[in-house]
């Protein structure tokens, strides 16, 4: 039955990216309205909606306008303002993972996997001198843990038999998914990660380009064509790949639980990604947690679709969006929130 009134809805899914926003709603159970043609929204919200039921949830989805922390702080403002009885925000979607390679198989991230925040560094959020960019790290200046309520939850998904449970759920999600629809099937790719100091450009040895690449005065010098060329193209050295998994094992599916990194900047070089991940414990890279942490109780939710490298590419954009919408319908089989107060 549908819900009478936008007092309703407990659960708001946030997404940066229409092919984000289609994962999710693939995966609703039912659909009350499109675009507030019954619902509607209160004056001063501009955000754009679709509401429906994901198993005992009603939920609000809500697009972004784009990429970065400050529309999404925007969005989630804004929701308040027509969605006053929301207890959580899912921001689900695609992210950067930061691979571990010494790490044991099941510990280490992969493209698809999912990571799950526990907490969110805001990485871009400094003073820059020159010698360096320290990031400010004092109480006032960071955004801290979730509410106890995620936090309790989040620790009882850590054990093993309650992982166990959720990635099979994840996963008979993600075949649902699969069946109505090819684009978010395993993209049959093999799942490439490059030496950290190795990055994507035209190599002076192997190619005739007279571009910045070869000729610059700076190793990182990349010029734009190859920087819109994938790694078969641009036939980056197999030399200097530190991990593969072929076809038939990169369509395994995991789910992490850490911290995750907050900016308006792409990460793209593993370098940096690395550095940071060292010190911070950084399991993946996104843009819009931030935004949206303060506004509301928040879970990140987002699938790897790249590793925040020089070498990332769109290849596995859309099954990244189908395995983190998964995961978040998997997370709210789990979610029994206490409510807001009338």
């Amino acid at each position: 039955m549908r819900p009478k009134t936008r007092n309703d809805f407990a659960v708001a899914i946030i997404c940066a990216l229409t092919l984000e926003a289609d994962a999710v709603e693939a995966l609703f159970d039912e659909t009350f309205d499109r675009l507030g043609r019954y619902y509607g929204k209160q004056p001063g919200d501009k955000n754009t909606y679709i509401n429906g039921r994901v198993g005992n949830h009603n939920v609000v989805l809500c697009y972004l306008p784009g990429m970065g922390k400050e529309g999404a702080a925007s969005v989630a403002s804004a929701l308040g303002i027509s969605y006053p009885r929301i207890d959580v925000a899912l921001v689900v979607g695609i992210c950067g993972g930061a691979p571990a390679p010494l790490l044991l198989p099941a510990q280490q991230i992969y493209l698809g996997d999912v990571i799950i925040s526990d907490s969110v560094i805001i990485y871009d959020f400094g003073r820059q001198y020159p010698g360096g960019f320290p990031r400010k790290m004092n109480v006032k200046d960071t955004l801290g843990r979730p509410d106890l309520e995620i936090r309790i939850l989040l620790a009882a998904l850590k054990s093993s038999r309650s992982q166990s449970e959720f990635q099979n759920l994840m996963l008979q999600n993600l075949r649902m998914l699969q069946q109505g629809e090819t684009r978010w099937r395993h993209p049959e790719s093999e799942d490439i990660l490059y030496e950290p100091s190795y990055l994507h450009k035209h190599i002076a040895q192997s190619s005739s380009k007279q571009c910045c690449c070869v000729t610059g005065d700076s190793p990182f010098d990349i010029c734009d064509e190859a920087l819109e060329m994938d790694c078969q193209d641009l036939q980056c050295n197999k030399n200097q790949i530190m991990r593969r998994r072929n076809r038939t094992t990169s369509a395994e599916v995991n789910m992490h639980i850490g911290p995750i990194a907050s900016a308006d900047a792409v990460m793209k070089s593993a370098e940096h990604r690395d550095a940071i991940a060292r010190k911070e414990g950084i399991l993946g890279f996104e843009m819009e947690a931030a935004g949206v942490w303060d506004n509301i109780p928040t879970i990140i939710l987002k699938g790897v679709c790249d590793y925040a490298d020089s070498h990332k590419s769109k290849t596995w954009q859309f099954y990244a969006a189908a395995t983190a919408a998964s995961a978040a319908k998997a997370f709210l089989e789990y979610w029994r929130p206490g409510g807001k107060e009338g």
